[in-house]
């Protein structure tokens, strides 16, 4: 993976954290992301400390508040399109945990520069009530620039709003990653494997 999408993940990962949607669906997508910005601050907090004393903790941190919010399956059979269902159960397991690794650990090395972060959810646009799929808007600003980023949200099966693709300053992430699958799928002659070990050395 390019370095500049990794970079551009890191503020994806940061803000999706702070916008879990582990609460419940009653309150409503806005309020879920308003009610659970303080865990992952609290994270954020000391990142850069953290990472010099005991990094494996802290990726472990990471993490778990990860896993609360991301349904990395979900986001890796995204990824890999039809290719999914052409992978073997083993496959399939080793990217996602390849993508997960990776992105958590891009998370935890970019944190200690998202420290001072000027959060802000923007009111719905029309009625949401009974939708089952919201686009959330939210101005995430830090010592550099205003990021403009859009969270497509769904309720799962459990009744929980799950996280389901960013749009971060006008760019699709799920696509734009998708379309580096393809493109290194096709380098590597269609070799799945090959692709996932391509996708951890480049997340190092």
């Amino acid at each position: 993976m390019s370095s500049r999408l990794w970079r551009g993940c890191v503020v994806f990962f940061v803000a999706c954290a702070l916008s879990s949607m582990s609460q419940a669906a009653a309150s409503g997508p806005h309020q879920a992301v308003e009610q659970v910005t303080q865990q992952m601050m609290a994270v954020v907090k000391g990142g850069d400390q953290a990472l010099k004393a005991n990094p494996e903790q802290y990726y472990e941190k990471v993490g778990k508040v990860l896993d609360s919010v991301v349904s990395f399956e979900f986001i890796a059979k995204n990824v890999m399109g039809a290719t999914w269902d052409q992978a073997t159960v083993a496959q399939r397991s080793e990217f996602t945990q390849v993508f997960r690794a990776g992105m958590v650990k891009t998370l935890a090395k970019g944190m200690g520069n998202y420290q001072d972060l000027n959060i802000r959810v923007l009111p719905p646009k029309g009625e949401i009530n009974g939708q089952k799929r919201v686009d959330v808007q939210q101005e995430v600003t830090g010592a550099d620039k205003t990021h403009q980023i859009s969270y497509s949200m769904a309720l799962d099966k459990n009744n929980d709003w799950k996280l389901v693709n960013v749009v971060l300053n006008g760019v699709n992430l799920g696509k734009s990653f998708r379309d580096q699958f393809t493109q290194a799928l096709k380098q590597n002659n269609n070799n799945i494997d090959a692709v996932t070990k391509g996708w951890n050395e480049a997340a190092k």
